[in-house]
């Protein structure tokens, strides 16, 4: 036989078996339903206090991206706390680095390659910095000031004048030491036909002097004196100066009789030249040498023109001749040279 169906609300529940266990009160208040001993729902039950309480709370964003429970808004009014404030925007973005630095590599390397470029601008700028404080230093400070001058080369001047010369360049910084004022205070040596500068840190200059070479005597007022191919005086010649004797009236410097002379001896051979005894040019057609020795050998040279084959061709035939032949050797036309007896 059927049991008649029980409306909801009506009746009395049946009562449970003495020997059952009964539920927990929290189960029951959880529950959104009350079921029979058949499993059936028989009504539901909601508290409208808290879903009044659950439409009313406004839900957190972060909280529920999080997966967290929003606790509902309390009614009373409390004042905003500290943490409660907005963040600066600087520390948001700074924050932000942060979190980005951790996650990229590349952002990584990105600062490690600032830190490097970085460290070597400073590098590259002190060691600017300290190049020019140096050059400063070496410039205007006696730090590398002149103490000694050291002359070499020297064969006929007297190292002491030089010095004496020179003296006022102690004191003088080494980068500051000025070519020019060394070529005017060396002016009055005449012998002087070059000099190289030569500075030795800390405290050294060094000055080589290269001195003018003899090329002919020159009789002045019956004295024998040693001219250079530029017409300087060198000195008075001595008996042990074998240096062809060039026949001219005036000043060598400025006798266009001197520089033909001087023109034909550097077209001689090397080997030849110490063997001419004297030269004339008295005339720029007709240039004549004489050789040393008893037999009086002599050369006709002629002209300017033509010199380093009329040079070629004479030191052949003078191969061909003993220097006892008393010969004339005629070069004047060197493509048909004439020996004369």
């Amino acid at each position: 036989m059927k049991r008649p169906p029980v409306r909801a609300g009506v009746g009395k529940p049946p009562a449970q078996p003495s020997g059952a266990q009964k539920r927990p009160a929290a189960q029951a208040a959880s529950s959104t339903g009350t079921q029979r001993d058949t499993g059936k729902i028989l009504a539901s039950v909601t508290d409208i206090s808290k879903k009044r309480a659950a439409s009313t709370a406004i839900p957190n964003p972060r909280a529920v991206k999080r997966g967290t429970a929003v606790p509902a808004r309390s009614n009373r009014s409390s004042k905003p706390s500290k943490q409660s404030k907005p963040s600066k925007p600087s520390k948001a973005i700074e924050s932000g680095r942060k979190i980005f630095e951790r996650l990229s590599p590349e952002a990584a390397r990105f600062r490690a390659y600032s830190r490097r470029r970085r460290a070597i601008l400073l590098s590259v700028i002190s060691s600017f910095s300290a190049l020019i404080l140096l050059m400063l230093a070496a410039m205007y400070t006696p730090m590398l000031a002149v103490e000694t001058i050291r002359i070499t080369g020297t064969d006929r001047l007297k190292v002491a004048e030089l010095q004496a010369a020179l003296k006022s360049q102690i004191g003088t910084p080494l980068p500051m030491v000025n070519s020019d004022k060394i070529a005017e205070e060396l002016k009055p040596f005449a012998l002087i036909e070059s000099y190289a500068i030569t500075s030795r840190p800390p405290h050294s200059l060094v000055i080589r002097i290269t001195e003018r070479s003899p090329i002919a005597l020159v009789s002045v007022g019956g004295t024998s004196y040693l001219y250079d191919p530029a017409g300087v005086r060198i000195g008075k010649a001595s008996s042990s100066d074998e240096y062809p004797t060039i026949n001219i009236n005036g000043d060598p410097a400025s006798s266009a009789e001197y520089s033909l002379a001087i023109d034909v001896l550097l077209a001689l051979p090397a080997s030849l030249l110490p063997r001419v005894y004297s030269i004339d040019a008295k005339t720029k057609d007709n240039v004549t040498m004489q050789l040393r020795g008893n037999a009086g050998q002599r050369i006709v040279w002629g002209d300017s023109s033509k010199s380093a084959l009329k040079s070629k061709v004479l030191a052949a035939l003078i191969r061909n001749y003993k220097k006892s032949d008393r010969v004339t050797f005629d070069v004047s036309s060197p493509t048909a040279p004439v020996v004369r007896y």
